[in-house]
């Protein structure tokens, strides 16, 4: 459900972590996210990091979409010291599992602690990082675009899978990081996944003003 609020358009959500998951099962998420579809909610949130226990967003919500129709699917994803390409990839498979119905919400890693998990880089300032979060979405997007949407030509008698004319590098180079494309995943449904941004973090307003499709506010004070 949304609803209008005179200023715009305010989406109904509900996080559905779980406080301390002791196993790896999917049935809790997919209760609450079936219960939030019941309740005409618009989508659910599932967060992550690298110092949280438990199981991947991503493919959590990808085990929750087989068992819903209608709700969209956000889970947090980092975009420190993942690859851009990568997560990107992994974002449009959530969004074709689900039928056009995938979200996602970046976050950043800035502990010592997380670092030292990859062993790549030092940890870095909140303001750097969330401006390589800036260039993932940037990036993500157009690797999106990166296929035509007709560029699937699935013909058996030749043989031929895709129009290669119609995959198209990207070549992007960021602060800390360059990817050329095209995806290896094809355009998805939606052609762009949502992308939610939480701004409780200040340094989040620059990548919700510039690439949110939702932004997730504080109310409260």
């Amino acid at each position: 459900m949304t609803t209008s609020t005179g200023r715009g358009l305010l989406h109904l959500a509900a996080a559905v972590d779980q406080p301390e998951p002791d196993n790896y099962a999917a049935d809790p998420y997919v209760t609450l996210t079936r219960l939030a579809e019941r309740g005409a909610l618009d989508f659910v949130t599932l967060g992550d990091s690298f110092r949280r226990p438990g199981p991947d967003a991503l493919a959590v919500l990808s085990r929750v979409a087989p068992a819903t129709a209608r709700i969209g699917l956000v889970p947090t994803v980092t975009t420190t010291h993942t690859e851009p390409f990568h997560v990107q990839a992994a974002v449009a498979t959530l969004d074709w599992v689900s039928r056009g119905r995938a979200g996602w919400r970046p976050e950043v890693s800035a502990t010592e602690a997380e670092a030292r998990l990859f062993g790549r880089r030092a940890a870095a300032p909140a303001a750097e990082l969330w401006g390589e979060a800036g260039e993932v979405a940037d990036v993500a997007t157009r690797l999106w675009d990166s296929w035509e949407d007709d560029a699937e030509i699935r013909d058996v008698a030749t043989g031929r899978f895709i129009d290669r004319e119609k995959l198209h590098h990207v070549d992007f180079r960021g602060s800390t990081f360059s990817v050329r494309g095209p995806s290896i995943v094809p355009r998805p449904p939606q052609g762009h996944p949502v992308t939610v941004v939480d701004t409780a973090e200040r340094h989040a307003y620059d990548v919700a003003a510039r690439h949110a499709d939702v932004a997730l506010v504080n109310a409260t004070g």
